[in-house]
């Protein structure tokens, strides 16, 4: 077995451990020990195909989107801004699927649109769209929007056409304001999270949230305030954290 492979492995463990045990006082020592992977490799990972889907988002579950982000700005080897700078215009099977100066790598292996390595897609939409179903509420009854900006982006705009029509949220930061824009399907509600330090200064359309039709305030989470919303149209705006 090899070094990487031993790798995968260790982060496939990490990720069992922390998505099971919840109330075991383990998960904070297993989230500690993926972060101190990146060190031994000098700040990128060291997944492939069978452990970078869960990466990035047990990243964001453990409080820490800034390392997510910081491993998706990277541009040297290996990233996905690597294959940015060696030609890609889509995500590629391998890391190093093509360098420039060596060329190719085995073609039996080396797809150039492959959905594992691609699967930072769904950590996209769940963080930076922050479009989440609620796995309790199948169908998207009900359903989350809780974005995390980071990572010098100052707007998203993400849009998922659901059962029940079409879900978006469009956020946008500016002079230490965000702008956050969900709409909501007929018959169904969403719980809105709206990434702010300031609770008490959050607004929808310019009103109080107690004001405003189809929005119950909820109680604030570290980092966001909460809102359940009916059906329709809001434009929450507060000042970001």
């Amino acid at each position: 077995m090899t070094e990487k492979s031993r790798a995968t492995r260790r982060l496939d463990t990490h990720w069992l451990s922390i998505s099971t045990c919840c109330r075991m006082r383990v998960r904070d020592k297993a989230f500690t020990r993926m972060l101190d992977g990146f060190a031994r490799y000098r700040g990128h990972l060291s997944t492939g195909i069978q452990s970078t889907h869960r990466l990035l988002l047990e990243l964001t579950r453990g409080g820490r989107s800034d390392e997510a982000y910081r491993l998706l700005n990277l541009r040297t080897f290996p990233s996905w801004g690597f294959m940015i700078a060696n030609g890609a215009t889509t995500i590629w099977e391998r890391w190093d699927g093509y360098v420039k100066g060596r060329g190719f790598q085995n073609p039996e292996m080396n797809s150039f649109n492959h959905w594992a390595l691609g699967s930072v897609g769904e950590w996209m939409w769940r963080t930076l769209a922050g479009i989440n179903p609620d796995e309790e509420s199948p169908g998207f009854r009900h359903f989350y929007i809780r974005p995390h900006p980071g990572g010098g982006l100052t707007w998203t705009r993400g849009e998922y056409e659901s059962i029940r029509g079409r879900i978006v949220s469009d956020w946008r930061i500016d002079r230490g304001v965000i702008r956050l824009r969900v709409v909501v399907p007929p018959n169904i509600a969403a719980t809105v999270s709206v990434p702010t330090a300031h609770a008490e200064a959050v607004r929808e359309s310019g009103r109080m949230p107690e004001q405003a039709p189809g929005v119950e305030t909820l109680e604030p989470e570290a980092g966001s305030a909460r809102f359940r919303v009916d059906s329709g149209e809001y434009v929450f705006t507060a000042p970001v954290l």
